[in-house]
């Protein structure tokens, strides 16, 4: 396959650059040939023309006075106003350019750039004030009387036609990275999905996002390869565990069985202690080695269930166990709604999140569940007034057969927390923990999406 390519990111710029750049002087060149083509043909005068006409006006003016002035005698390319001793006995100019007109005759000099005046002395000793813009005005004087100035629109119209190019090329450019970018985002989306062979590392042709995309389809690889790796060594470590529990079945059920047995016969009462210990002793291997096959079990399947079932149920476990520690309950159930999540899991998870809440709390505290919905997330949070999780607990808890030091006890062999994080983790979800300065376990879940084989 014949290698593609590639273009730089600096010769997009630097061809957006030259065709701007290229094209507004081109737009120059084409508007002055049209400008220079009606002057040509007669549609339009020089500007010079203006200049001329006063120039010639100021000669007739000069020879007479304010009562044997002829307006016919002056081009109407000038503006004109006789004044005699400060009075405007005559004029064909506006309001707006007379009074620039007799601002200038007394010297306060508020011409525009494009405007210039002579003031010129008559026989009579009045004053003829001739006044002209260098522009380039219409030839004919029907079209200068009916249409607006041709050098504003011409300004204009180049103005607007430069504006519209610069546009035009900033959009084609924007499209190039808009396209390069998209590449982009799908490759994010691949890696989301753990699926990198769906990035198309060849669909951005700028050399630089085709770079990115095949270090992104790289990392994704890579990252997919641990993952695989990860659950690969998770279900290797939960079957290894799964064969020992079985295992260990038989020879503890023998040894329950036999003490169960001595137990019958008239022993002493050394005797006695000794199986009696032996019995709790295998009932406490019993109930290890049930929890490591509630742990290591595979979830169960997706339902659709009403949430304020699973929050009653919740709410009767947790007064059960609330009740002989000597803590009070709290239900705070703000969302009612359906679920679709595998039920005996979560109503486990949850258990296991009240069985440590009220464990750790102490008599007379205070466990709150509150459940309630924030976006598209059904949220079971577990609040305790009790110490709280050390910084150790908050980033390990969760961890298989994790138990905190200073909390450690017979009934506590670290599979709660994780079984509840397990749980979360297969409906897409989260479990965090917190001090609120209280323990607080909050599962996180999303509504109605179906869960992860």
């Amino acid at each position: 396959m014949a290698k593609r390519k590639l273009t730089s990111l600096r010769s997009v710029l630097l061809r957006y650059l030259f065709l701007c750049g290229g094209g507004c002087a081109l737009i120059l060149v084409l508007w002055w040939v049209i400008f220079m083509q009606l002057i040509n043909s007669g549609f339009l005068l020089p500007a010079v023309a203006s200049a001329q006409a006063c120039a010639d006006a100021r000669e007739t003016v000069a020879a007479v006075t304010a009562e044997t002035f002829d307006s016919n005698q002056i081009s109407d390319l000038c503006r004109w106003a006789v004044v005699q001793n400060d009075t405007v006995l005559q004029t064909n100019m506006d309001d707006r350019h007379l009074k620039i007109a007799l601002n200038a005759f007394h010297g306060s000099g508020n011409l525009g750039y494009t405007q210039y005046q002579y003031d010129v002395k008559m026989a009579d000793g009045s004053f003829c004030l001739l006044q002209y813009d260098y522009a380039t005005p219409y030839a004919d004087p029907a079209l200068r009387d009916t249409l607006p100035d041709f050098q504003t629109c011409y300004m204009l119209l180049l103005a607007l036609l430069v504006i519209a190019w610069l546009g035009w090329q900033t959009h084609c450019t924007v499209r190039v990275f808009a396209a390069e970018t998209a590449c982009l985002h799908r490759a994010v989306d691949a890696i989301a999905a753990q699926q990198p062979e769906r990035i198309d590392a060849d669909g951005a042709h700028l050399r630089e996002f085709s770079a990115t995309l095949h270090a992104m389809q790289t990392m994704g690889r890579e990252l997919t390869d641990s993952l695989q790796s990860q659950w690969r060594m998770e279900q290797q470590r939960a079957e290894q565990i799964a064969a020992l529990t079985h295992d260990l079945k038989t020879p503890l059920s023998i040894i329950q069985g036999n003490a169960d047995l001595l137990a019958e016969d008239a022993l002493s009462a050394d005797q006695q202690t000794q199986v009696e210990a032996i019995l709790r002793g295998t009932d406490r291997a019993q109930q290890y080695l049930a929890a490591l096959r509630t742990a290591c079990a595979p979830s169960a399947a997706g339902e659709t269930f009403s949430s304020h079932i699973l929050v009653s149920t919740l709410a009767e476990t947790a007064r059960a166990l609330c009740a002989p520690a000597g803590v009070q309950f709290v239900l705070d159930e703000q969302w009612q709604g359906t679920l679709c999540a595998a039920q005996c899991d979560l109503l486990r998870a949850a258990e296991n999140l009240l069985d440590n809440a009220v464990r750790y709390t102490p008599r007379g505290g205070t466990v709150t569940l509150l459940v309630t919905k924030e976006k598209q997330d059904f949220i079971l949070r577990v609040t305790d007034t009790g110490p709280g999780f050390t910084a150790e607990a908050l980033a390990r808890a969760g961890e298989l057969l994790y138990t905190e030091a200073a909390r450690s006890d017979t009934a506590h062999q670290g599979f709660g927390l994780y079984f509840a994080r397990r749980v979360a983790l297969s409906h897409s979800g989260t479990l965090r923990l917190s001090n609120t300065p209280g323990g607080c376990a909050e599962l996180r879940l999303p509504i109605c999406e179906q869960i992860e084989k």
